[in-house]
């Protein structure tokens, strides 16, 4: 294996690691169950699955309080991601919060369109996005830019951050996707994804560009304790 492979691999292993947050918020519900999937970390949760139950537009709150372990709570951070996102919903049964995994504490908060229920047929209106935040200092830019995954954006350097796109082709005009984007300061790895029951595009998540994702990610580490 070569120098640069073995420098690949042990990024992915601690992207992994954090993009696994988006999956700890699971969308679960009773009978039916909406999935967020990654396979590798910083390259995609949330694909939706099967719809919430019908009828099941209603928000359910968040029950995480905003100074558990220093993270904001979801309504907190969909606050901060403005009004792109003050549409979506999270389904009945989530569990958006706090979760502690192998690596400690992490946030995760998944929302959906309203269309994403039992009584629409229209699978194509199916979609969400996933906001996961967690702390893990050995993910740093260096480690990142043998690889030539950093993206370079002036409001993400004024803040004293860096992004990244795993895997490169980083447009800001495009739709977040299931590589999605991170943004990271200080050891703290804020992670958005989003996609379609068929990883189509979704036209009410439109809005929710790469570009705009890197403000949101800036927006979500000022609001940590």
């Amino acid at each position: 294996m070569t120098a640069r492979s073995k420098t690949q691999s042990t990024v992915l292993a601690a992207v992994a690691a954090t993009l696994m947050v988006a999956l700890m918020s699971g969308c679960g519900t009773s009978g039916d169950k909406a999935t967020a999937g990654s396979d590798t970390a910083g390259s995609g949760a949330g694909q939706t699955g099967a719809p919430a139950p019908e009828g099941g537009a209603a928000s359910a709150p968040s029950s995480t309080p905003g100074a558990d372990e220093g993270f904001p709570s979801c309504d907190e951070v969909k606050a901060a991601l403005g009004a792109e996102v003050a549409g979506l919903i999270e389904i009945e049964g989530s569990e958006n919060g706090v979760s502690t995994g192998y690596m400690g504490p992490a946030l995760g908060c998944v929302w959906y369109t309203p269309e994403t229920n039992a009584s629409n047929i229209n699978i194509g209106e199916y979609g969400g996005i996933s906001v996961g935040v967690s702390r893990d200092p050995s993910f740093t830019e260096e480690s990142m830019e043998p690889l030539g995954w950093v993206i370079q954006d002036p409001r993400v350097s004024a803040a004293g951050a860096w992004a990244v796109r795993v895997g490169g082709q980083y447009d800001p005009a495009a739709q977040i996707d299931v590589a999605g984007v991170q943004v990271v300061r200080d050891g703290v790895v804020v992670v958005f994804t989003s996609s379609g029951v068929a990883l189509q595009d979704v036209p009410q998540l439109a809005s929710l560009t790469n570009e705009w994702a890197l403000g949101g990610g800036v927006a979500i580490l000022d609001l940590m304790g």
